[in-house]
């Protein structure tokens, strides 16, 4: 259990960090007014590394799956709203007000309960 701990913190990492990247790619394409959209799009850096985090994070899940329960891991990748919220206020400077970390942190409890039934 613990080796699936570790590979679920990586990748809710991962995918976190994923989501935040790709925000920031789709924020800078869609200010740009120069081109075709699906070409801006598909040569961000950003948008590219965003794509390549969430793969890494699908790829992680899929082994976690082939060795534990989909109702164990699934509850567990919930570390990804704390994730987000973080990145998401630390790099793309959102606004994470405490009523939004209160919603957060009822969703990871109910997930918790969930997960202990």
């Amino acid at each position: 259990m613990t080796t699936t701990l570790l590979w679920v913190g990586i990748a809710s990492l991962l995918g976190g960090f994923g989501h935040v990247i790709l925000a920031k790619g789709m924020k800078i394409v869609g200010t740009t007014s120069v081109g075709s959209p699906v070409a801006r799009t598909l040569s961000s850096p950003w948008v590219l590394l965003g794509v390549a985090l969430q793969a890494a994070f699908f790829f992680i899940y899929m082994a976690l799956l082939s060795r534990e329960d989909v109702s164990k891991v699934l509850p567990l990748t919930t570390l990804n709203y704390i994730i987000v919220a973080l990145f998401a206020q630390l790099l793309l400077a959102e606004p994470v007000t405490p009523l939004r970390w209160t919603g957060i942190g009822f969703i990871v409890l109910g997930v918790f309960l969930v997960g202990r039934t």
